[in-house]
């Protein structure tokens, strides 16, 4: 038998919450039979590869009761095709995004940070940042690079908000989130139609706080930078 619910998350790129998310719907959903993907597609490369394994895993006959993917919408080879065979399939979406693309930018040059660092100490690529483990403290970032990471962050997310096949969408923005994502995650059960058996647990700390200058002592550096780009105007969002 085909699964009774079926869901895709899209995200622009990376930070937006994407994992504490996926792993907080599993922890809801409890015991129903579920089997979620994640970002395969940033192995599996080829277009036409990614519209194959898309139509299988969704039609697959010895599926469980609720079938999801998480990708990311630059790993898509063909978003044209790929919201056609969404809307043929009748998948949901749920679109994630995080539109302050500043702090998207600070969360992946921190996380970058916090990664390498794990690596030295257990050979491990850590990236998120596990409820039992400490976050980053404060580190200074590079300028330059901060500029043009907000910058690709908000290409992806421009992507992402064109993206829409014809069929059901939900869209959850990061500061749903918050707090671990238990609204947000019941949420999306109703939408699915799928029952909450219990409360998640948050499985990751937030990594950089709300106050920036926490996080990163040359915040100035970081203003002065984006005032001299092309994405000025985007400075409110160093307050938001």
């Amino acid at each position: 038998m085909t699964a009774s619910a079926t869901f895709m998350i899209m995200t622009p790129w990376g930070r937006v919450g994407s994992n504490l998310f996926l792993n907080s719907l599993g922890q809801a959903v409890g015991p129903m039979a579920h089997k979620f993907a994640n970002e395969n597609f940033n192995l599996l490369r080829d277009p036409d590869a990614q519209l194959a394994w898309t139509r299988a895993y969704y039609t697959a006959e010895d599926a469980p009761d609720l079938v999801g993917s998480k990708q990311n919408m630059l790993s898509v080879g063909d978003r044209a095709k790929m919201s056609d065979l969404l809307a043929e399939l009748a998948v949901p979406l749920i679109r994630l995004r995080r539109v302050n693309v500043l702090r998207v930018a600070v969360s992946l040059l921190r996380a970058e940070i916090y990664a390498a660092r794990s690596l030295e100490q257990t050979g491990v690529r850590v990236w998120g940042v596990r409820s039992d483990r400490e976050p980053l403290g404060p580190e200074p970032l590079d300028p330059k690079r901060f500029v043009q990471v907000a910058a690709h962050a908000q290409f992806a997310d421009g992507l992402l908000n064109a993206f829409s096949p014809a069929t059901r969408t939900l869209d959850i923005d990061y500061r749903q989130l918050e707090g671990g994502g238990d609204l947000a995650v019941e949420q999306v059960c109703d939408w699915l139609g799928v029952a909450v058996h219990k409360k998640a647990r948050p499985a990751f700390n937030k990594a950089t706080p709300d106050d920036l200058a926490q996080a990163v002592p040359n915040l100035a550096s970081l203003r002065d930078a984006l005032r001299k780009s092309p994405l000025r105007s985007l400075e409110w969002m160093f307050d938001a």
